[in-house]
Parts: C-alpha cells; structure tokens; sequence
C-alpha cells in the first residue's frame, strides 16, 4: 500500500513540472509582443550599424550630477543631458545638453523635474 502512495507522489509531482514549465507557444507570444526599433527613426541606409548610444563620463554624484532622459527616437529613453547644481549660481541648477538644438526644449522639460 506504501509503494502505490509513493508512486502517485511522484506522479503528481512530474505533472506540476509539466505545468511550471512554459510552452513554446507562451515563448512566442512573448516574442511577437517587442515592439520593433526599425519604426522608431534606427535604421541604418548605408549598410554600416552605427550606435545611436550618447557616451559620457561617470557622474560625480557628491556634486548632485544626474543624468536627464527623454525620447528622441520614439521608442527608448535616451540619456539626453546632465544636471548639476552650480556653486557660482547659488545652488541653482546648471544643465549639460548631449542632444542639438532642436531637442531642447525636451531638455528644458526634463531638467525643471
């Protein structure tokens, strides 16, 4: 009577690994939801991959440098700018913009919050 008990616990216990693991078809559903960059202005026409990634130096954080983010291309925030407060302006905020001129007033936006 023992060995039948046993047998169905580890029957019970095979089905709810069955249950835990994903189906293929959960997989791709998940895949199909990502949303493509290729509408969001990152495809590249000369057949060279060029990063669209804003390179900076590390923050100094003791001086309340952060980083400001906004979406230029329409999908991903994007480190857009730098803010720190000023000793010169009596505390008051100076901001380093790593975008051009047409984005800033994207800039301005994300600095005042």
């Amino acid at each position: 009577a023992q060995s039948c008990h046993t047998t169905s616990g580890l029957s019970q216990n095979i089905e709810k690994k069955q249950k835990a693991l994903p189906s293929i078809k959960d997989k791709q559903k998940l895949v199909s939801r990502r949303q493509s960059l290729a509408d969001a202005g990152m495809i590249w026409n000369s057949g060279v991959r060029r990063s669209t990634r804003i390179k900076s130096r590390p923050l100094e954080y003791w001086r309340g440098e952060r980083f400001l983010y906004g979406r230029i291309h329409d999908s991903l925030a994007t480190v857009i700018g730098v803010k720190r407060s000023s000793p010169s302006n009596n505390g008051k905020l100076k901001v380093t913009s790593f975008v051009s001129e047409e984005y800033a007033d994207l800039v301005a936006q994300a600095a005042q919050l």
